[in-house]
């Protein structure tokens, strides 16, 4: 029998809670209630879209969710599988509320830090530069070693770059997006400590990080937007890769968040 669930109405007063997160709290709801087995198959991304009547880019950060709480395993190329052990019921982890997804932050920073550094090639210091590689040094120096502190250098970095840019308001935008989604996100740490912190990723991150500075060490605006927007391109796809279940190409599919697969700038301005 097929069960179609809507989302509720209320869901569009200013104080609800974000789709993903009541979407994912009604799965979790359909997996302890008896309508999947244990170790059962959950239907697709599509089917679950369907179902909810949203965006698959909406599952998808559900079902990270309920990844994280240990209640679904992803198994790339062959879908979404509810936990094989029953017992796990009567210790139901419940992740704190998180007001922005990882997708929409990821959205949100493309669009605002590759600005940033646009204007800040205009306008940073020698002294400025040498912090960052000061900085990018010492990354270099943990790969593999302190996820935490990692963590910290790579905010420092991108604070570094806000910074040179004398503008408060660019400043404080940077650190909002740092310090109250990212660094306060439940959904995010959960996420970095179980699987944002692999060496190969790491050092993808720096090699990202060496474009970025290298940029601003020619003063080109253009290459430091590109290279900034590369940088967080290149963090959502590897996200994607850890909520792709079905191995479809799932760009497609994020119309409502913009995201622009090939974001091509034109040199000459």
């Amino acid at each position: 029998m097929e069960i179609k669930t809507k989302v509720p109405q209320q869901m569009n007063s200013p104080e609800a809670k974000r789709r993903y997160y009541d979407i994912g709290l009604q799965i979790e709801e359909m997996l302890f209630s008896g309508v999947f087995k244990a170790g059962e198959r959950l239907p697709s991304e599509r089917e679950l879209s369907e179902r909810f009547e949203t965006s698959r880019a909406t599952i998808r950060e559900a079902i990270i969710m309920l990844e994280l709480k240990g209640l679904v395993n992803v198994r790339q190329g062959a879908g979404i599988y509810f936990i094989n052990s029953p017992e796990l019921a009567n210790h139901r982890s419940i992740l704190p509320k998180s007001d922005i997804g990882p997708f929409e932050l990821l959205q949100a920073r493309q669009i605002i830090e590759s600005s940033i550094a646009a204007f800040a090639a205009s306008q940073i210091k020698f002294n400025e530069l040498r912090e960052l590689k000061k900085v990018l040094q010492a990354q270099e120096r943990e790969v593999n070693g302190d996820s935490a502190k990692f963590e910290e250098l790579d905010q420092q970095f991108h604070s570094l770059i806000a910074e040179s840019t004398q503008n408060r308001v660019l400043i404080n935008q940077a650190a909002e997006m740092w310090s109250t989604v990212r660094t306060q996100n439940p959904l995010w740490k959960e996420l970095n400590h179980q699987f944002l912190h692999e060496e190969r990723l790491q050092a993808m991150w720096i090699e990202d990080h060496k474009r970025i500075l290298l940029a601003l060490q020619k003063r080109s605006a253009e290459e430091a937007r590109q290279a900034v927007w590369n940088h967080i391109e290149n963090s959502k796809q590897e996200l994607l890769k850890i909520a792709n279940a079905e191995d479809v190409d799932a760009d497609a599919d994020f119309d409502d968040y913009f995201f622009a697969q090939d974001y091509e700038l034109d040199a000459k301005g």
